[in-house]
């Protein structure tokens, strides 16, 4: 994650009901602003076994809108 990221990794935007209701999770980010110590208590560092269900092209329904993968 470079410089341009907040170091918070999220923001509520002035609405902190927000908060309560967002599910943020970050998997294996590198780079200058990918220190975990800095970001908002919601934000969750996610194990191997917790990203799992959300690198499945079923989670964005994706075989609804993305082009199938190119056959080599």
């Amino acid at each position: 994650m470079s410089n341009v990221v907040n170091t918070a990794g999220w923001s509520h935007n002035r609405v902190p009901e927000r908060a309560k209701t967002i599910y943020y999770g970050e998997y294996k980010c590198k780079g200058p602003r990918a220190n975990p110590n800095n970001r908002e208590p919601s934000v969750k560092q996610l194990s191997g076994a917790e990203v799992l269900p959300f690198l499945v092209l079923d989670f964005i329904e994706a075989t609804k809108w993305l082009l199938p993968p190119p056959n080599y």
